[in-house]
């Protein structure tokens, strides 16, 4: 059970129900996803609280790792902010809240606190539909790197995997360091350090089952070259993870569809892709699947 405020328990597998009892209220914002907090609670530092019947999270920056707190929820939501803002100040934490949802703020008093948007974490929302098909001039780029991908490599296969069974788990770790290889660049970085932990963590989890995950595999030559792991929430699809092998031109864009198609068939309709976290390269991808819309998120100080 989350304890009332201002008490906080640490996040535990066994808080997906109490949590969800929350999330389910409200759009699916990707950071209050139980899957996303309990894979990058790679410190086990994320805290749970209720405070006025709004869920509380003592979070860990995805880059940074440095604390912070945030709310879901819509309840005496200025008195929220300033038991949220003092307990930073008493915590020596920076005087504000992050990824505060846009329906947590609907009735804050504008005049009391500073109210920023936080572009770099709106989530984005795409119409599965559309990413299954394709279709039209704003996709072309998209058609001509599949059909590149299929003229180029005719031994692929998609499926659905169980990351759980260790050749699986240890096939997905590979792709992700070959993944870095390709960019070049080193798993120390924090921001390729921190979702390499994050990732590994999910894999490892016992009772993955209870996650309720689908994890869709691209192969060539029955050698993994790309992995989607998503989250099925209040009619979305969440992308928790995503990564593919760039030396095979054109398998992003494949995978992607391919992973559309199925959860098309499954009468799933918009899928949340996350944040893009101010990282250009990220930006650009999710720019160019042209999202419908987006889940905006907040910064708040005193």
């Amino acid at each position: 059970m989350i304890p009332e405020f201002p008490q906080f328990k640490k996040l535990e597998l066994s808080d997906k129900k109490d949590v969800e009892k929350f999330t389910s209220r409200f759009p699916p914002y990707s950071d209050f996803n139980f899957v996303s907090m309990w894979s990058w609670d790679i410190k086990g530092e994320m805290g749970l609280s209720n405070l006025n019947d709004n869920l509380v999270v003592r979070f860990t920056d995805y880059l940074t790792g440095e604390l912070f707190y945030s709310f879901l929820g819509n309840n005496k939501v200025n008195e929220t902010v300033e038991k949220l803002l003092h307990l930073s100040e008493e915590e020596g934490l920076k005087l504000q809240l992050k990824l505060v949802p846009e329906d947590s703020i609907k009735n804050i008093n504008i005049s009391r606190f500073k109210i920023e948007e936080d572009r770099n974490n709106f989530d984005y929302i795409y119409d599965i539909p559309t990413l299954a098909e394709l279709k039209g001039s704003p996709y072309q780029s998209h058609r001509n790197s599949i059909k590149q991908f299929l003229k180029n490599y005719k031994n692929w296969e998609v499926k659905i995997i169980d990351f759980s069974e260790i050749n699986n788990r240890n096939s997905i770790i590979s792709l992700f360091t070959q993944w870095i290889k390709n960019k070049g660049d080193s798993l120390l970085l924090e921001e390729y350090k921190n979702e390499f932990l994050s990732l590994n963590k999910l894999l490892s989890t016992e009772n993955s089952s209870l996650l309720d995950l689908i994890c869709f595999a691209l192969y060539i030559d029955n050698n993994l070259i790309g992995f989607i792991i998503n989250g099925h929430t209040n009619g979305y699809d969440i992308i928790h993870f995503e990564k593919a092998n760039t030396f095979f031109k054109g398998c992003y864009n494949f995978l992607m569809q391919q992973n559309s198609k199925t959860l098309d068939n499954l009468v799933i309709e918009k899928l949340n892709f996350e944040q893009d976290l101010g990282i250009d390269s990220l930006k650009f991808t999710k720019t160019q699947l042209n999202p419908c819309s987006f889940l905006k998120k907040y910064l708040i100080t005193g």
